[in-house]
């Protein structure tokens, strides 16, 4: 069987109404050359019976017995992967048609590159919500709009809320392969992305692509377990939660050595900043 030129990796729970649009826009990128592979996070709803009713064996369909949640289900998925490229996507975003093309002639154009990250769109409830991420997180400033090396970017990863949604990133799978078999934190209920991020940024050559490729979605489900919901304020458990995991990885993040001056100072900006609000809750 010829390798896949991507292996997307999908983590889904309790999605059963919205986990097809993630998986049709997967499989559209590359007729025949795209490996989907769905981690069943252990739902209770009738995700996996959809999944195998309407992609059949279009799609490799892993059911977890037990949640482990993003992080795990991701890892799980991921050890699956037999692509020349692997990408994560959520069950309730979906990518552009064309997506993956771009994403190549980067890779085409960057040879070098081990990651290319891209621009989305968040969306509540299906209306448009604010500006793209990079135009939040000061991507689409720092690249003025044109593709850059990440390393030629004032972008200050080191703080989680400038992070690139876990859709827009699509990386050689010989670079993932380098950070283990664990890529995603398991113990933490949110901010689990950030970590895996701040590790490629740290240890890969990344280029940035300053295009909306992808629409990140949101909706009130009761999907978030623990997490605010777009469009309503978070409770103060949330919030406590959310600040909690941000110092976590803050705290075991020694391996970071060497960092830019700028990139080190902000991290340890926003580790006293998140200290202080938590004391204050």
């Amino acid at each position: 069987m010829k390798t896949p030129l991507l292996s997307v990796v999908i983590p889904a729970w309790n999605r059963a109404q919205l986990v097809c649009d993630a998986v049709t826009s997967a499989l559209a990128q590359r007729d025949g050359e795209v490996e989907v592979i769905v981690v069943d996070d252990a739902s209770t709803d009738t995700t996996a019976a959809v999944l195998e009713r309407e992609f059949g064996r279009r799609i490799q369909l892993l059911r977890l017995e037990h949640r482990r949640g993003p992080g795990g289900a991701r890892n799980a998925g991921a050890r699956l992967a037999t692509g020349d490229f692997v990408a994560f996507l959520d069950s309730d975003d979906v990518w552009l048609p064309g997506k993956l093309a771009a994403e190549l002639e980067v890779f085409a154009r960057f040879p070098d590159a081990s990651v290319v990250v891209s621009d989305s769109q968040n969306f509540y409830e299906g209306e448009a919500d604010g500006t793209s991420r990079f135009a939040q997180n000061g991507l689409l400033e720092a690249t003025r709009g044109q593709v850059r090396v990440a390393s030629e970017c004032r972008w200050l990863w080191t703080n989680s809320m400038n992070t690139v949604h876990t859709c827009s990133i699509t990386v050689r799978r010989e670079s993932l392969l380098k950070l283990g078999e664990k890529l995603f934190a398991e113990d933490l209920v949110c901010c689990e992305d950030w970590e895996f991020q701040m590790r490629l940024y740290h240890s890969c050559r990344v280029v940035v692509l300053p295009q909306v490729w992808s629409h990140v979605r949101r909706f009130n489900d009761a999907s978030r377990a623990g997490r605010g919901v777009p469009g309503r304020p978070t409770t103060p458990e949330q919030e406590l939660t959310l600040l909690r995991s941000r110092l976590r990885v803050i705290e075991r993040s020694d391996w970071l050595q060497g960092l830019d001056p700028n990139l080190a100072s902000e991290l340890e900006r926003f580790r006293h900043e998140t200290s202080v609000k938590i004391c204050g809750l």
